[in-house]
């Protein structure tokens, strides 16, 4: 499996190369077709077919949701594609038992969440469930993102 520093890395390193922190945006810079349809039980998936990479989404699930699972997709694409022949599906994004699950959250949460955002908030004084709130992200990826910047900034 992937050290939780080379997964931060690699969200370093697409931001840089995509400059921006829209999940979107960065799957078409990526050549990542988008498919937006109703799944059932399911919130979305990553899957590459005849090579060519696809996020699925649900299209029953809110804006903000439906962000999240596709930086989480993303995070599967540029993590782990070698295990995408058969799919990833999301029914839940926090599966503990899953090492790749908790890649790609942490992958999420290092996309969507800036260090500055954390930082600002932060030197106010904010507890997590505050700093949750204040920039209307999932709570578990707001405990992930406050754990790598935790840990970049203990150096």
């Amino acid at each position: 499996m992937i050290a939780s520093k080379e997964v931060i890395a690699r969200a370093d390193s697409i931001l840089q190369k995509c400059r921006c922190r829209d999940p979107y945006k960065i799957a078409r810079q990526c050549g990542i077709e988008l498919i937006v349809k109703e799944l059932g039980a399911l919130k979305g998936f990553y899957k590459v077919i005849y090579r060519n990479p696809f996020i699925f989404l649900n299209k029953s699930l809110p804006r903000s949701a439906a962000r999240i699972v596709c930086a989480h997709e993303l995070g599967h694409h540029l993590l782990h594609r070698e295990f995408a022949a058969f799919g990833f599906e999301e029914t839940s994004l926090y599966s503990p038992a899953s090492r790749r699950e908790y890649e790609a959250n942490l992958f999420a949460a290092e996309l969507l969440i800036s260090d500055k955002e954390i930082e600002e908030l932060l030197e106010y004084g904010y507890t997590e469930e505050q700093i949750t709130a204040a920039i209307g992200m999932d709570k578990q990826l707001t405990s992930l993102k406050l754990a790598a910047y935790k840990y970049k900034n203990a150096k």
